[in-house]
Parts: C-alpha cells; sequence; structure tokens
C-alpha cells in the first residue's frame, strides 16, 4: 500500500494510490505463494506400519489459504482505482473553475493558526476579519461551554480570511472544535451569531449592505456551516450544501483586465 501510494504519487494520480497497493499486494502475494508452497506433497513412513502419509502444508490468513488472498486483493484493487480515477477526474475538473486556486489558498491560510490568525485580500478585509474573530470569540465565550480551550491547530482563536470582492464579501472561518457543537439547535445558534459577527464586521467595506455575504464555518478539514444572503439582511436568505466548494469559487474569480480601446 506505501509503495503504491509512492507510484501514484510520482504518477501523478495519488487517487489510484490504494488500488494500486492492493493490485501490488495480491501480485506479491501470489509470488510469495509460489515460493513457498511445494510442487509435490511430502511422502512421510510410518516406521511401525511401513504406512505411507502425504504432508499438504498449509498457509492461510483468517481461515482463508493464502492462493485465495491473491483474487481477494485483486478484486479488491479493481473498485478502488475506479474510484480513485473517478475522483481525480472530478478534482481535476472542480480545479479548472474560475477562481478555485484563489479560494484553496485563502482557505489554506486558515488551516493552522501558525500561518497568522486573520487575512483579508485588502487592508480592509483583513481588519474585517480581525473584527469578526474577536465578536466570534466574544459571543460564543458567553454563549457557550465547553469545548477545547488549547485546540492544537487553532489555539482556541477563530481563524479567519476575508474577501472583499466588487459583489460579495466572503467570510472564511476556521472555529475551534467545530465538531463540539453537535445539536441543531447549537449549530443553528452558531451559524446565527456568525452572521451577525459577519455584517459587523463588513460594514466598513459596504456601509449601504448592497454587497452578498458569504459566510462559511469549517473545521479541521471540512465545513460545516455555509450561509448566503444580502448583508442588509439580518438572517441569512439560504443554508448552502457545506460539501460543495465551488460555492466560494465566483467570489474569488480575478476580474477580466479591461480591454484596450
Amino acid at each position: 500500500m506505501v509503495l503504491g501510494s509512492i507510484l501514484s504519487g510520482a504518477l501523478g494520480q495519488p487517487g489510484v494510490g490504494p488500488g494500486l497497493g492492493l493490485g501490488l499486494a495480491a501480485l506479491a502475494n501470489w509470488g510469495l505463494w509460489k515460493m513457498i508452497y511445494p510442487k509435490q506433497p511430502r511422502v512421510l513412513v510410518d516406521p511401525a506400519t511401513g504406512q505411507q502419509v502425504l504432508l499438504n502444508p498449509k498457509h492461510g490468513l483468517f481461515f482463508i489459504p493464502a492462493k485465495a488472498w491473491t483474487w481477494i486483493l485483486a478484486l479488491l484493487a479493481v473498485p478502488l482505482m475506479l474510484i480513485g480515477v473517478t475522483a481525480e477526474r472530478a478534482a481535476a475538473k472542480e480545479a479548472a473553475k474560475p477562481g478555485f486556486k484563489e479560494y484553496t489558498a485563502a482557505n489554506d491560510l486558515i488551516d493552522s493558526k501558525r500561518k497568522g490568525q486573520c487575512h483579508g485580500n485588502t487592508d480592509a478585509a483583513k481588519q474585517a476579519a480581525t473584527g469578526f474573530a474577536t465578536s466570534m470569540k466574544t459571543m460564543t465565550k458567553i454563549l457557550f461551554d465547553g469545548g477545547s480551550k488549547k485546540n492544537l491547530m487553532t489555539g482556541g482563536d477563530f481563524l479567519t480570511y476575508c474577501h472583499d470582492g466588487p459583489e460579495t464579501i466572503v467570510i472564511l472561518c476556521h472555529v475551534p472544535s467545530l465538531r463540539s457543537y453537535k445539536t441543531a439547535e447549537t449549530k443553528k445558534a452558531l451559524a446565527d451569531i456568525a452572521w451577525s459577527a459577519a455584517r459587523r464586521a463588513g460594514e466598513a467595506l459596504d456601509p449601504e449592505h448592497k454587497k452578498t455575504l458569504l459566510v462559511g464555518l469549517r473545521g479541521l478539514a471540512s465545513y460545516g456551516s455555509i450561509q448566503q444572503g444580502k448583508a442588509s439582511s439580518e438572517a441569512a436568505s439560504s443554508s448552502l450544501d457545506t460539501s460543495d466548494k465551488s460555492v466560494f469559487f465566483p467570489a474569488f474569480t480575478p476580474a477580466a483586465p479591461a480591454s484596450e480601446p
């Protein structure tokens, strides 16, 4: 499996690593079985009776013969390879969308506090991110208890990125111990707090509240809440699919250069 991951990475197809690893394991198992399994059974003779006994050594794992594992591993490798290829194609298709690269760079900045606590595409956006993070930490401390106070990746702070675009303000926030908000009530309360904090933080960027506001709350690896609506609204107009990160891409898409007259 390790060798499969290394080879798939070298081939530029890391998604096929598990399937390739199982395929290599099937080949290795077949070679090992051919090496240790004798061509002919051993013949043992009972010196007292002269009776001959054929001795066929058995090799297996979890009560399954060693030879059968070759086919089991090979059959498992096929669907894993297909899944890996499909996933690679889907990832490549998503990566080709406008705004993907810019969104990914912004999202990566809030992975860990070692990269900083607050970020933005402009100085004003960074200040808005700081205001949002401060509000979130203050309000959650008042309204919630429990959770990790010394989160390894966030240090207990709300890592925030603010992107101020022509029509949309995007706020991405890494929430400490997001998994601790387990019930529907706590999740909704956290989302409501985030929306209010985002509206306040974005006032300096959009004093007339004409822009669309997009707020995403994520944990260590995935998003638990994505809200969208007009900055003028006291509540988000819609909650979006948290597995679809492409909702962020349009706001991060660089503006096309002006054409020459």
